[in-house]
């Protein structure tokens, strides 16, 4: 039986659009067209088909059904712009391919699809629909098959084939689908459906009087049915005119006006042509996937596999060698001294080596009572490798040197992970990503091996799954490292982020340590705190109820105690943080008394009890720090989150105040003084910046002394600094007046003028600041001091938002991102001196401060020695790096 596939062109459109965001030649975006492209061969090598044929959307004003219902589709979000501007590419992508393109005045694709599918159906063709939408199902028949993308169990597609596999999906058989909708309705696509109606209601309708017509034949009988009761027959009878319009609308087309024969929607993928296309948007891994190279026509007739198959690499990795014998660990060595670079992929059981000419599989944490004939082999056995001036390239070291092998740093030659991460600023990781972002596909552990336990598997399938990925690095290492060197970003990698990864796994190591009594006395504290302001919200609510459930806080605030909403969303009146906060300036008692729970509660499970969880048998914390985490490249930290304990509140310090040192030690905490506009006056070469930062002024003041039109000398109260404070970093993070105004709890007006003020007085960081956002609508991207880039998504948005959110990115990311990279020399160097010490460690980072545990008698000494490093951590030209330091026994003291 001849096959067809036919493609739902939108949806695979913007699940490639969103899953591949950040790609992009200096010209033009071509994530979508990338991500489409891949799943484009994905579904060739999947289906095989004889014809293919693509569906295309017109516009939504354009649609019958929205002549006949005004609302259909009104409520979907217009197409991304990032988006709308990649579809020609797609189109060419499609043409190159040979690819037939249906777009039919009025009608959605899904009638085209329904149209064509029915149409070759009756003529005994296999057809393959590839979507996203469910709705589709309803075409299902003997010849018809639905392939849902990314519904699969392995992450693939869910191919529905059969009336039982539409039934498992969405309860009801295909030609009940229309009618299932037109009593549910279907909010993505504005269909009204039935008020109060939903699947659980509907289903059992539709199994006992199978459609519309007999649901409302029997309208009275339905109260037979369970839990439906007088209130839904009631809103049945009178939205019966509603459900009928909505089948109409759910109901998709299968003979509209299409002139269509099998011969045009035969395909032939032109190389030339898709060459062409490839090298202007800089797709290399495709080139090489596809092997564009050579001028072969693909077609299923000359070559079944052909561009589509396994490549060398994935077929070597069937052959791998298992390590068994002293004598192959023997041969192993004396393989890799013969190599210059060393590709490995290590997880806690085993570690995978690819070489030029092999795979090989060394299992060091196996359980071997499963009867195999192989031997675990020693981590220190394994140093006779790691320990070799080799230079070693794997996807995430800091994870191998913390937990696996203690690989020197000058022999750490490049880390896929990071490397990916300055190529794209994404901040996914996975080894999964990296390889779909190349263009290639692998299979991940869950896939082949389910949620059996790793050191449980037999030791030739699992050996097999890491050369994969093994020999997956050696295979992209080349263009990725091209990539960056064209980006002038190898450098990065080199003296920045590869250095820090030893410093980094070395905090991590160490910790910090907790007093636990201290925070079981704070959580016993907040539970008598969050008990008075629970009994203070009962008593103005007039009863108790569930203070966290959104839907019952706003049936006490806004009916029970009439108090007038502010804002509403989809689900109902809203409760949020910006709505309490307006009540509680309004003199709404029960707002202030939620807030205050709201905090207190957050404090216990977020932090204090958390913490203690998470302790080890020295009562030590050990955080995460992701050099992956952050797009502008400040470090992050996780589980638990050290970085984002609040700093500018009584809590927050009494939360530091659990974090102390050991007998005999201090906590030492030194950061940067206003290190962002510092940045700001050296990037800009503003000369009031400059001149103020040069007389070591108080910025702040200075900035109301102009502001507010004070007298040089004149004393500046304490309100006006903190107004003045605010406007400076309100000028990083690129804040509108009505930004401000909220903030300052001032007149929009008001606002405007103090930045007006603002800069007129700096002159200089307007220009910088318009320079960036220039550059950046040239080239797509910003680059910090460093050359550290970002792409900034939305830069030439027509819409004004999303226009003004990209320049905000822009100027935050080159001013913040460049603070970040200061910090981490600064780290890089002070480790460097500090490693092999006993009287002192670097315990952590949080963003623009260092913590450090020191011998008390030794505090002074260090004190100074990386107060100097920090403060020389960068030549700047026209402004000095200042610090702050504070000493105590714990981290509330030191700050």
């Amino acid at each position: 039986m001849k096959k067809i596939v036919l493609l739902d062109t939108s949806a695979i459109m913007y699940r490639a659009f969103y899953a591949n965001m950040n790609f992009r030649t200096k010209d033009e975006l071509t994530g979508a067209v990338y991500g489409f492209t891949n799943m484009l061969l994905s579904i060739i090598k999947e289906f095989s088909p004889d014809y293919i044929c693509a569906a295309q959307d017109v516009k939504r004003a354009t649609l019958k059904r929205s002549v006949i219902y005004e609302e259909y589709k009104k409520n979907r979000d217009a197409v991304p712009e990032d988006l709308l501007r990649q579809i020609p590419r797609i189109e060419e992508v499609l043409d190159s391919f040979g690819i037939k393109r249906f777009k039919i005045d009025g009608y959605e694709a899904d009638d085209v699809m329904g149209t064509i599918s029915k149409k070759f159906s009756k003529d005994g063709y296999e057809i393959y629909i590839v979507t996203g939408d469910k709705d589709l199902a309803q075409l299902v028949d003997e010849n018809i098959n639905i392939a849902l993308m990314g519904k699969g169990d392995d992450g693939g597609f869910k191919i529905l084939s059969t009336d039982e596999d539409v039934v498992d999906y969405l309860g009801v058989v295909p030609n009940m689908i229309p009618d299932l909708f037109g009593l549910i309705g279907d909010s993505s696509d504005g269909i009204p459906g039935v008020r109060k109606v939903g699947e659980k209601k509907a289903i059992p309708m539709l199994e006992k009087y199978k459609n519309l017509e007999g649901i409302y034949e029997n309208v009275d009988s339905l109260k037979e049915i369970s839990g439906i009761g007088p209130g839904l027959i009631r809103n049945i009878k009178e939205d019966k005119e509603i459900a009928f319009l909505s089948r109409e609308l759910a109901t998709i087309e299968k003979n509209i006006p299409l002139d269509i024969e099998i011969s045009q929607i035969s395909y032939k993928i032109d190389n030339v042509k898709l060459l062409e296309l490839f090298k202007v948007l800089g797709f290399k891994a495709l080139i090489k996937r596809m092997n564009l190279q050579e001028e072969v026509v693909e077609t299923k007739e000359n070559n079944q596999l052909g561009l589509f198959s396994e490549t060398p690499k994935e077929v070597r990795a069937s052959e791998i060698l298992v390590v068994d014998s002293d004598e192959e660990f023997k041969n192993l060595v004396e393989e890799i001294k013969k190599e210059e670079k060393i590709f490995f992929y290590t997880e806690n059981i085993g570690v995978a080596f690819s070489t030029t000419k092999q795979d090989y599989y060394v299992p060091f944490g196996h359980n071997l009572k499963l009867g195999a004939n192989y031997q675990n082999y020693s981590k220190e056995k394994l140093n006779e490798i790691f320990s070799m001036d080799k230079k070693f390239i794997t996807y995430d070291f800091k994870n191998v040197i913390k937990n696996i092998y203690k690989i020197p740093t000058s022999n750490i030659h490049f880390d896929m992970m990071l490397g990916q991460h300055l190529k794209t600023a994404q901040t996914k990781e996975g080894i999964e990503i990296l390889a779909n972002e190349e263009g290639i596909e692998i299979q991940s552990y869950a896939d082949l091996f389910g949620k059996e336990l790793k050191e449980n598997l037999d030791i030739e399938s699992y050996g097999k799954y890491l050369c994969r990925l093994s020999n997956l690095l050696q295979e992209i290492y080349p263009s990725l490292k091209e990539d960056l060197e064209e980006k002038n970003l190898i450098k990065n990698l080199k003296e920045t982020e590869i250095p820090l990864i030893e410093v980094l796994a070395s905090m991590e190591e160490k910790g910090i340590a907790i007093d636990p009594r201290y925070f079981e006395n704070y959580s016993t504290e907040l539970v008598g705190l969050i008990d008075e302001l629970e009994n203070k919200i009962y008593e103005v609510a007039g009863e108790k109820f569930n203070i966290n459930s959104p839907k019952q806080l706003s049936e006490i605030l806004f009916f029970k105690l009439n108090i007038p909403p502010v804002k509403k969303t989809k689900s109902g009146y809203s409760t949020d943080v910006g709505v309490l906060e307006y009540l509680k300036d309004q003199g709404e008692k029960i707002a202030e008394y939620i807030l205050e729970y709201r905090k207190f509660a957050k404090l216990k499970s977020t932090y204090v009890d958390a913490l203690l969880k998470v302790r080890d048998r020295e009562n030590r914390i050990h955080t995460t720090f992701n050099q992956t985490g952050t797009a502008t490249g400040r470090l992050s930290s996780s589980e638990p989150n050290l970085q984002n304990i609040p700093v500018k509140t009584d809590e927050g310090m009494k939360i530091r105040e659990g974090f102390v040192a050991r007998d005999g030690y201090k906590i030492l905490g030194i950061d940067y003084s206003q290190i962002e506009l510092r940045v700001l006056g050296e990037m800009s070469g503003d000369e009031n910046l400059i001149n103020a930062y040069s007389k070591n002024e108080d910025l702040h003041s200075l900035t109301a002394r102009k502001i507010f039109g004070l007298p040089q000398g004149s004393k500046v109260t304490r309100e006006e600094r903190t107004v003045a404070k605010t406007i400076n970093f309100s000028v990083i993070y690129g804040k509108t007046p009505f930004g401000l105004a909220n903030e300052l709890k001032i007149t929009q007006g008001e606002a405007k003028e103090y930045i007006e003020k603002y800069f007129a007085e700096y002159p200089k960081v307007k220009e910088f600041e318009q320079e960036i956002v220039t550059s950046a609508e040239k080239k797509g991207y910003v680059e910090t001091y460093f050359g550290r880039r970002r792409w900034i998504d939305g830069i030439n948005s027509k819409n004004k938002n999303i226009k003004n959110q990209g320049e905000r990115m822009a100027v935050n990311t080159v001013i913040q991102g460049t603070a970040a990279e200061i910090i981490k020399k600064a780290m890089i160097s002070i480790y460097n001196i500090l490693k092999d010490k006993e009287d002192i460690d670097m315990l952590l980072q949080v963003h623009d401060e260092l913590i450090f545990e020191v011998k008390e008698e030794k505090v002074d000494y260090y004190r100074e020695i990386i107060e100097n490093i920090m403060k020389n951590s960068v030549d700047f030209k026209n402004v000095h790096l200042e610090v702050n330091s504070a000493v105590g026994k714990n981290w509330a003291e030191a700050k």
